[in-house]
C-alpha cells in the first residue's frame, strides 16, 4: 500500500475466514449530533491494488458528504421531501420523535430496518404508496435468503411494523400523507411468523452444566442454570455493555468505550443466597431464594469465597464480564458438545423454566411474579407444549364425573 492512499474513515473488520470486511465509518460526534448513515460498507480489498483508489474515492467522497452537513446543511436532513427517505431521516434527526428516546440497543435494532427500508424503497413518494406497495415489499421481503431456504416472515414483519412507527411519527409531525397510510397499515393484516415454540428443557440444562465444568467453563454453567432455574432474562443475568455517553467519565468495567451494566454480581446473592434484583427491560423485582435451586447451588459448590467478588458471570479468558457476542459463540459451542441442537437457544433457557413451572402445576399468577413479569399475558407467551393445566382440568373433570355417579 502506497504511503499517498489516503481513506479517511476507514475502518477493517477482521474474520477469521476469508477476506477483511471494510466499512466507512462516520465520525462518532457527528453520528450523536444527527448525521446518518453511521457505516457504510465498502465492497474492495485492501489487498488487491486495483481496489485502492476505488478504496480512497469512496472515503473521500462520504467524508465530504459528512463534512458538508457539518458545515451547515444539518437542517437539510430534518426538511420533508414527501419521499420514504426523507421521512426516514425525520424520525432519526428530530428531537421530538420517538427515536430520540430509545434505548442505545434498540436504536441499533431499528437503524438495521431503517437502512433496509431506505435501500429498498426509500426513493418512492408517499403520495403515491398504495396497499399493494405494502403488499409487494411484504412478499418481497419475506423471500428466501437461499433458494428452497425458509421464509424470512419475522423480517418482512419487522419493515411492515417499523413503517407503521414511521408513519405513526409522521402523523404527529404533521407530515403529508402519513395519517392515509397509516391507517392503511393500521388496517391491513400481515402473516405473522410462529411463535417461537423451542425450549431449553431439564436435561438439557443438566447436559450443559456438565459438559461446561468439563471444559472447565464455570460461568456458562452458573448463567445457564440461573437463567433456567430462576427464569431470569439473560441480560438480567450476564450484563450487556453500553456505550459511555460524551462527557461521561469511564469508570467501571470498561470495553472499547462501552461500560458493563445490568448484570448479576456476587453481592445479588447475598449471604443467604437470596437473589433480589430488578430487572432491566420492566423494572419488576425478581427475588429467589437459591437453596432450592439445586442445578445453581452444584455449580455455587465449586467456586471458593475468596472469587466470589465481582461479577458473577465472566469470561475465564479475560476475567472480565462476556464482551458481546462472546457469549454466544462460546455457549454454542458447549451446547453443541452436549448434544442440544442448534435450533435451540440460550434465551430457550426462560421460556424452559416458565414452562417447568406450568408443568407442574404452578399458579399462573406465582409463575408471572417469579418471572418478573408485569402482567400474566406475558407469561403465557412463555409456556411452550406444556400439559400441566390439561392435566389439572382432566383431573377436575374426572373428579367431578365420579362425584356425579355417585349421587
Amino acid at each position: 500500500m502506497s504511503s499517498d492512499f489516503s481513506a479517511p474513515g476507514l475502518k477493517r473488520h477482521k474474520r477469521k475466514n476469508g477476506p477483511d470486511t471494510l466499512y466507512w465509518v462516520a465520525r462518532a460526534d457527528l453520528v450523536k449530533a444527527g448525521y446518518r448513515p453511521e457505516t457504510i460498507r465498502l465492497p474492495y480489498s485492501l489487498d488487491n491494488a486495483d481496489d485502492l483508489p476505488l478504496i480512497s474515492a469512496a472515503c473521500m467522497r462520504f467524508q465530504a458528504e459528512m463534512l458538508e452537513w457539518s458545515s451547515g446543511r444539518r437542517e437539510d436532513r430534518k426538511r420533508f421531501d414527501g419521499t420514504i427517505a426523507s421521512l426516514v431521516r425525520c424520525y432519526q434527526v428530530d428531537e421530538a420523535s420517538p427515536y430520540s428516546g430509545q434505548k442505545w440497543n434498540t436504536r441499533r435494532t431499528n437503524d438495521h430496518i431503517l437502512k433496509l427500508i431506505e435501500a429498498a424503497f426509500g426513493e418512492r413518494n408517499l403520495a403515491a404508496l398504495r396497499i399493494g406497495d405494502f403488499r409487494r415489499w411484504y412478499d418481497r421481503a419475506k423471500q428466501p435468503k437461499v433458494p428452497g431456504g425458509p421464509e424470512r416472515i419475522d423480517r418482512a414483519c419487522k419493515i411492515i411494523k417499523m413503517l407503521r412507527e414511521l408513519f405513526k411519527y409522521g402523523v404527529t409531525a404533521e407530515l403529508p400523507e402519513c395519517q392515509r397510510l397509516r391507517t392503511i397499515l393500521m388496517e391491513a393484516e400481515f402473516r405473522q411468523a410462529p411463535r417461537r415454540r423451542t425450549k431449553l428443557e431439564l436435561e438439557h440444562v443438566e447436559a450443559f452444566v456438565a459438559k461446561a465444568l468439563e471444559f472447565g467453563e464455570v460461568s456458562l454453567a452458573l448463567g445457564t442454570a440461573l437463567q433456567f432455574e430462576t427464569t431470569l432474562r439473560q441480560k438480567d443475568v450476564i450484563g450487556e455493555w453500553e456505550p459511555i455517553p460524551d462527557g461521561t467519565a469511564a469508570t467501571g468495567i470498561v470495553l472499547n468505550g462501552r461500560r458493563w451494566v445490568n448484570g448479576l454480581v456476587w453481592s445479588d446473592l447475598g449471604e443467604r443466597l437470596q437473589l433480589v434484583k430488578d430487572t432491566t427491560k420492566t423494572g419488576q423485582t425478581a427475588a429467589h431464594d437459591l437453596t432450592l435451586c439445586p442445578i445453581v447451588m452444584k455449580v455455587l459448590a465449586l467456586i471458593p469465597t475468596d472469587r466470589r467478588i465481582g461479577p458473577l458471570i465472566t469470561d475465564p479468558a479475560s476475567g472480565r464480564p462476556y464482551a458481546e457476542f462472546v457469549h454466544t459463540r462460546e455457549w454454542r459451542r458447549v451446547a453443541t458438545a452436549a448434544g442440544i441442537p442448534k435450533h435451540i437457544w440460550n434465551m430457550d433457557a426462560r421460556a424452559g423454566g416458565i414452562s417447568e413451572a406450568d408443568d407442574a402445576g404452578a399458579e399462573l399468577d406465582h409463575i408471572r411474579s417469579a418471572a418478573a413479569h408485569a402482567q400474566s399475558s406475558t407469561t403465557t407467551r412463555y409456556v411452550r407444549g406444556t400439559i400441566g393445566k390439561s392435566r389439572k382440568v382432566a383431573e377436575l373433570r374426572l373428579a367431578h364425573r365420579a362425584s356425579r355417579n355417585k349421587a
